[in-house]
């Protein structure tokens, strides 16, 4: 066609009219390149809509992404001769592997500077923190990918605490910007807290006795206690809420969140199983040990003697295994019934053995949740003992040890097997009823009442209180509990004896 509309300019004789047909032409030819340009452009705009985050990958450069650290509290994070290192540093390398990113570290000097670091946007991300309250106001969260115990640790000689609810009138330190601070004071305003920089100087303070108990990351105050050579610090007990750790990301940079939770979806489990192992109960030294280099040279000498001498020795090896693997599985089961003990521990009172005041809340919660759901009404029974020749003294734990075993007794023989039976604090006993109306609560509480009155070692030494209350619509657990240690107050006014119904 070009070559036809060549030709016919070329030619002398070219008229108007084929003038005009060429300009035709034209136009048509510039409209079918112009459409042409459009499909393609819209042809490669939608392939990439239509890709998945593998394909769109190839269609962006890398991101580079700045990130602030905890300095100090390996062997989670830490930050070693300017390098970062520890779990968080294998898994970034992952993340940044899988979503194509690339991670450069701001260095801190602590834990509270990287906080107010990703706050001012000096960083972008965090990579390995929990979620609060407080933070979500100027972080977003990614998915989280690691899962760590907290624990209390305490001098040698301290009892077994049964959470923050055990600590009683100890101090506890804590490493100032963790999220157990905001917990604490949310949840135990009562505790008295000392705020550190950093696990490993807490423990040090621990140590020289400035304070009681100190609240850390298990596998960082494993590997702290064994640096430091702290053999009369011992873990004591657990500390909820077990940290669930997770990308906090800058909310002006809020994108990133999606990628993070892409890349953390694509973890294989293999590959966090080796981290796992690979950081789990290890001892992290910061000088030159040559003693590591002398045992690394013995064992290379032992076994290559080993192995001149294999043949003759392969039926006592197999011997020494055999007594090794029954020596693991007496070990495993002892660790097993300890566990099993510690279940026990964590949620009965150690004098009654009835359900603790932490039990007896989650089960009233979740009596509350099934009351939202399906409308079974549940009762509340509380039963106070007071001694009869009360003079605004306590009395001693060791004379109040068998009447509240007496009442634990008579309350477990009195109830319902459906019922839950707490000791909920001091001389308070309480009595969840699920799905009971409070007319058939009554009749329990009063055979309660008559039971433990009754009793030989009861009737003279002490006066017995009851209050009731019945589960009521859009209420919670604290509510529920103030109507009806109301109605135990009012029992107490009539003269004790008796069971008094919150209105």
């Amino acid at each position: 066609m070009i070559a036809f509309l060549l030709f016919t300019l070329n030619t002398s004789r070219l008229s108007l009219s084929s003038l005009t047909v060429l300009g035709v032409w034209l136009k048509k030819i510039r409209k079918y390149l112009f459409g042409v340009v459009l499909f393609l452009g819209a042809s490669v705009f939608s392939a990439i809509l239509k890709a998945g985050p593998e394909q769109q990958a190839a269609f962006t450069p890398s991101e580079e992404i700045t990130y602030c650290i905890d300095p100090n509290w390996a062997p989670y994070e830490a930050i070693r001769n300017g390098i970062h290192v520890g779990i968080s540093a294998q898994y970034m390398r992952l993340i940044a592997e899988i979503a194509d990113l690339e991670f450069t570290l701001i260095p801190t000097e602590s834990w509270q500077q990287s906080l107010e670091y990703v706050q001012q946007g000096k960083c972008q991300v965090i990579p390995m923190l929990n979620t609060s309250d407080y933070r979500k106001q100027f972080l977003d969260f990614s998915i989280p990918y690691f899962e760590a115990p907290n624990v209390l640790v305490a001098k040698a000689g301290t009892p077994m605490l049964q959470g923050y609810s055990g600590v009683g009138n100890r101090t506890v330190g804590i490493v100032q910007g963790y999220r157990q601070v905001e917990y604490i004071s949310r949840n135990y305003p009562g505790i008295r807290l000392k705020r550190m920089p950093s696990e490993e100087e807490g423990l040090k303070q621990l140590a020289n006795g400035e304070f009681d108990v100190m609240v850390g990351s298990l596998m960082s105050v494993n590997m702290h206690i064994n640096n430091l050579k702290l053999k009369d610090i011992n873990i004591v007990g657990y500390a909820e809420p077990f940290d669930s750790l997770a990308f906090g990301v800058n909310k002006s940079y809020g994108h990133l969140v999606d990628k993070l939770n892409f890349a953390i979806e694509r973890i294989p489990e293999s590959r966090k199983v080796e981290i796992y192992k690979q950081w789990n109960n290890v001892k992290i030294r910061y000088s030159r040990n040559y003693t590591v280099m002398i045992l690394s040279t013995i064992i290379v000498l032992i076994g290559l003697l080993w192995l001149i001498s294999r043949n003759r020795h392969v039926g006592a090896y197999k011997r020494i295994i055999n007594q090794k693997n029954e020596e693991i599985s007496a070990l495993q089961a002892t660790l097993l019934e300890k566990n099993r003990t510690l279940g026990f521990l964590s949620a009965h009172d150690t004098i009654t053995g009835l359900y603790n005041r932490n039990h007896m809340i989650q089960r009233a919660e979740e009596e509350i949740s099934r009351f939202q759901r399906f409308q079974t009404t549940a009762s509340l029974i509380i039963l106070e003992l007071t001694h009869s020749h009360d003079d605004g003294h306590s009395l001693e734990a060791s004379s109040l040890e068998e009447p509240l075993k007496v009442v634990a007794t008579q309350c477990l023989n009195t109830v319902r097997e459906v019922d839950v039976v707490s000791r909920f604090s001091g001389e308070q006993f309480i009595i969840l009823c699920p799905q009971t109306e409070v007319g058939a609560a009554k009749i329990l509480a009063d055979r309660l009442l008559n039971c433990v009155t009754s009793h030989y070692l009861l009737t003279d030494n002490f006066k017995v209180a009851i209050g009731m209350s019945e589960l009521k619509q859009s209420e919670e657990f604290s509510d529920w509990m103030e109507r009806t240690m109301k109605a135990l107050y009012q029992s107490k006014r009539h003269g004790f004896g008796n069971v008094s119904i919150a209105p």
